[in-house]
């Protein structure tokens, strides 16, 4: 039995037993854990068994799903939630606003006041949309009232009527007539009482269309009337009327300009909707399907659409917005409709000269590449809304939180380079994973899909052709369904700190899929005209090492130059391709850019990549070979140019790079067989020593500590830097300022991990046990002499109390004292002796903290408290009894987040603590 069989078994049988009233159905999770299968397996085959006929789909979330006899033979108590139901559309709602393309998108703002407009009670707010001719505004000032009665704020028989102020902006008085109603004799030709449009509205909405032709004086009566809701009619002298009128005013012109400020006032909702060319390209294009799709069911013909006339009318600033949109798409059929006539065939086929003349003359758009192929659409086929409902994202978001976790270890150094790469791409599938089976490929036909997979396929191929990545045929579908997810309204603000982290971390683990990441999203952009989510590079980032598994981070980075709009490019294009990898970058030439121009689009590129190794410039004549001269304060390796470039040598350059070949072996041994000459510049960066203060209790701490050093250090020739201790500790080696300074030594209250870099205590300094290190380091930046008398400064300026002085306000020796007793009394608490280097670095924390503390800025950050507080409640305790007297007697609390720091220098010294 196959598992879709097993499926249909299972729901078949335990749909029998549902008592509707108090589920609406089985849900794809409980199908899964009952047959031991995989969730997003589960929903697939129940996605497939609903497309054949055999169940029931209910749209809520979750989604729940019911076999179609049971379904049927109980019709009657399914009939409170047959407004769910729906075996064929894919979407189903309540709310009016999901009939507005780009109610979840472009307009998600606008529809929200626009609900805030209709529910706020008791009676609504007056509302305001600003837009200019054709943007949509009668159409929404609709949905608001069908809005209102959907959520019950008006009734089912609510009056909605429509004034355009315009008809009468040339005669006050009839104005005025027609809004409060006039009685007999007010006027000639008033020969009974009127009620007006007011009165008419009772209970329901006035959509007052062109509000800025409104006179002052009918604007004065409309503001009394929505201060105080009373009016009177026209001639009329006794008691004032009153009404429940809820008001939606529209306007194309500058409400600050056109209305009173008195009537403004009385408006508390403005709402801007934006022109059609401000809205999303996706939108759009739902916007001409859905006009020719209402135009096929009119016709009762399909209509096929030439790809000319899609992109024409994509790209076409129509001036009268979505109104005219509309009229000319009519007017297109109705052109194209004489042809079916003469030609008496069953479809209505859509070429650029049944547009009208004016939009056939624009030959740059019709002649530029076109980014999506013509459509067929159906005149009886369901339709392809684009509705995205992003629904329950926790899964999602679950992963996406894993994701962030690694980063955050690995930037802190809990984890390996290697594991790092290995479980950011499993966590890169389960991602995968989650968005496309999240979709149960439900827009998999929807035109927007579709224009989507044009894109990333073309984006792909470029990628392929440049870089030599290789994609697979699975690649299209799974990169459009996470561009669909993205452009579903997913927010990932939350993250927004952490996205500084990851990009950092990216740029250092996968430099070069990080670059072509960035490319992919700059392509995906400009083809669709949105802006993509920031998360957008992460995952392709990712998504390109997952194609390309070589580790090609320790490679020699090469670019080639040359003259011709696509020189460079063909050529790095086909090596790419040949090698297999992205081995060349490439910067093209055109005859009128200058030297300079492209020498300043180079040194942006170098800025941001990893130029430890060096460089190789490959160019083709002239004026590029002396480039290497505004290059060598950019680059920190050397510098190779070999000139006359050709694919052989970009191929023989590229396979020397690949096998790790040292740079002037790569130049000398390329050109024997290419006729090439080449100029290697060795790197003459000359960086300034220096010695780096960090403290893990920040910054303020590590500047005290570089003061006290810089007396030792007097007239010599090394710099003494403050530095931030979780930056070193995060970027490690790869941190800018390795790039700006030759770091001899870094000193410091806590190591932060860099190998490549030696590291002394302040506790060993304290202890006199850094003068081998400090001689070892110094040699060669100091003579002999020099560095005695270093050694000798430091012993006399970092005695403990010395250094507690410049570190803290506190009198050293009474803070000695009150600190010795508390750390002698932690040390019988524990049950552990600790070494006097420790007892030294946990004298000058404490005595750090307490300040801290007494000028109130602890540390409050530190990962995993609630773990912590768990795992090491006792020791907790401990510290609290141990450091009472000073609690008491500096008027501070110990927060749990400066605990684990204790406890952390202690268990960094001391293996056996277990408390």
């Amino acid at each position: 039995m196959t598992n879709k069989e097993r499926v249909f078994n299972l729901i078949k049988d335990l749909s029998k037993d549902i008592n509707i009233k108090e589920k609406k159905g089985l849900t794809a999770q409980e199908i899964a854990k009952k047959l031991n299968l995989r969730r997003n397996v589960a929903s697939h085959l129940l996605n497939e068994l609903y497309k054949e006929g055999k169940i029931i789909k209910i749209n809520t979330r979750p989604v729940y799903f019911l076999d179609k006899e049971v379904y049927e033979k109980k019709a009657k108590e399914f009939k409170e939630t047959a407004k769910t139901l729906d075996s064929t559309v894919k979407v189903s709602n309540d709310d009016p606003f999901t009939k507005l393309i780009g109610y979840n998108g472009s307009l998600k703002t606008q529809v929200k006041l626009c609900k805030s407009a209709a529910s706020y009670p008791p009676n609504g707010l007056p509302i305001l949309l600003i837009g200019n001719t054709g943007v949509g505004k009668s159409f929404i000032a609709q949905l608001i009232y069908e809005y209102a009665k959907s959520i019950n704020a008006i009734d089912e028989n609510a009056p909605y009527v429509i004034f355009n102020c315009a008809e009468y902006a040339n005669n006050p008085e009839l104005l005025s007539a027609n809004l409060f109603g006039y009685v007999k004799g007010a006027f000639t030709g008033a020969d009974k009482d009127k009620p007006g449009l007011l009165e008419e509205a009772d209970g329901g909405y006035l959509f007052l269309d062109e509000v800025h032709r409104l006179p002052p004086e009918g604007q004065e009566k409309l503001f009394l009337f929505l201060d105080k809701g009373i009016f009177r009619r026209l001639g009329e002298t006794g008691n004032w009327r009153t009404a429940k009128v809820r008001f939606i005013f529209a306007t194309t012109e500058d409400p600050e300009q056109t209305l009173t400020k008195t009537f403004l006032r009385r408006i508390p909702l403005v709402v801007n909707i934006p022109s059609l060319y401000d809205r999303p390209l996706h939108e759009r294009l739902q916007l001409i399907y859905n006009f020719y799709k209402n135009e096929a069911k009119n016709l009762g013909m399909d209509i096929l659409i030439s790809k000319q006339v899609l992109n024409v009318l994509l790209k076409t600033k129509i001036s009268g917005n979505i109104g005219q949109l509309m009229n000319v798409i009519k007017y297109s059929c109705a052109q194209a409709y004489n042809h079916v006539i003469r030609e008496k065939t069953n479809i209505l086929r859509i070429h650029l000269y049944d547009l009208p003349r004016e939009m056939q003359a624009d030959l740059d758009i019709i002649k530029s590449n076109f980014h999506f192929n013509g459509m067929l659409i159906s005149h009886n086929r369901k339709d392809e809304d684009l509705t995205w409902d992003k629904g329950d994202d926790r899964e999602v978001y679950e992963v996406v939180n894993k994701l962030f976790e690694l980063f955050e270890r690995y930037s802190s150094k809990e984890i390996s380079e290697d594991t790092f790469k290995k479980d950011a791409l499993i966590y890169l599938n389960e991602f995968t994973d989650k968005i496309i089976f999240k979709n149960d490929n439900t827009y998999i036909d929807s035109i927007v899909f579709n224009a989507i997979k044009s894109v990333v396929e073309n984006v792909l191929n470029i990628i392929q052709n440049m870089y030599g990545i290789k994609y697979y045929g699975n690649s299209v579908l799974v990169l459009t369904h996470f561009i669909n997810y993205l452009l579903s309204d997913v927010t990932y603000e939350k993250y927004s700190e952490n996205i500084k982290m990851v990009y950092r971390v990216l740029k250092n683990v996968f430099p070069k899929e990080f670059i072509i990441a960035n490319k992919m999203v700059e392509l995906i952009e400009v083809n669709l005209d949105v802006k993509l989510n920031q998360i957008a590079v992460i995952y392709f980032t990712l998504y390109i090492k997952s194609l390309n598994k070589s580790d090609n981070t320790n490679l020699i980075n090469s670019i080639i130059i040359a003259h011709g709009y696509s020189t460079a490019s063909s050529i790095a294009s086909v090596a790419n391709r040949l090698l297999g990898q992205f081995v060349f970058e490439a910067f093209d030439m055109p005859i009128e850019m200058s030297t300079q121009e492209i020498m300043l689009k180079v040194q942006d590129y170098l800025k941001n990549i990893d130029t430890s190794k060096g460089i190789i410039i490959l160019v083709d004549m002239g004026s590029l070979e002396e480039i290497y001269k505004s290059l060598t304060d950019i680059v920190e390796g050397d510098i190779a140019i070999i000139n006359n470039i050709t694919t052989q040598l970009a191929l023989d350059v590229g396979n020397k790079i690949m096998q790790n070949q040292p740079i002037e072996q790569i130049v000398t041994e390329s050109i024997q067989r290419n006729s090439s000459s080449y100029k290697l510049i060795k790197s003459q960066k000359n960086k300034r020593n220096a010695i780096i203060a960090t403290c893990i209790t920040g910054i303020g701490t590590a500047v005290k500590i570089k003061e006290l050093l810089k007396e030792c250090f007097v007239n010599e020739d090394i710099e003494i830097i403050a530095y931030d201790y979780n930056r070193l500790k995060g970027n490690g080696v790869k941190d800018e300022i390795f790039k700006d300074f030759n770091v001899k030594l870094i000193i410091g209250t806590a190591d932060p991990g860099i190998k490549e870099i030696p590291y002394l205590s302040l506790e060993d300094l304290i202890a006199g046990k850094g003068d081998v290190l400090l001689s070892k380091v110094l040699r060669g930046v100091a003579d002999a002499e020099k560095i005695q008398r270093i050694n000798q400064t430091i012993v006399r300026l970092f005695s403990l109390q010395n250094v507690l002085h410049h570190l803290t306000i506190l009198n050293p020796d009474k803070i000695i004292a009150q600190v010795e007793k508390a750390i002698s009394d932690l040390e019988r608490f524990i049950g552990v002796r600790l070494s006097n280097d420790l007892k030294i670095s946990l004298y000058i924390h404490v005595s750090v903290m307490i300040e801290r503390l007494v000028m109130k800025e602890p540390i409050v950050f530190y990962s995993s408290l609630e773990e912590f507080e768990q795992c090491h409640r006792q020791f907790i305790n401990f510290v609290k009894s141990s450091f009472s007297v000073i609690e008491e007697m500096y008027k501070i609390e110990i927060p749990t987040s400066e605990i684990r720091l204790i406890y952390d220098i202690i268990k960094d010294r001391v293996a056996e603590l277990n408390v």
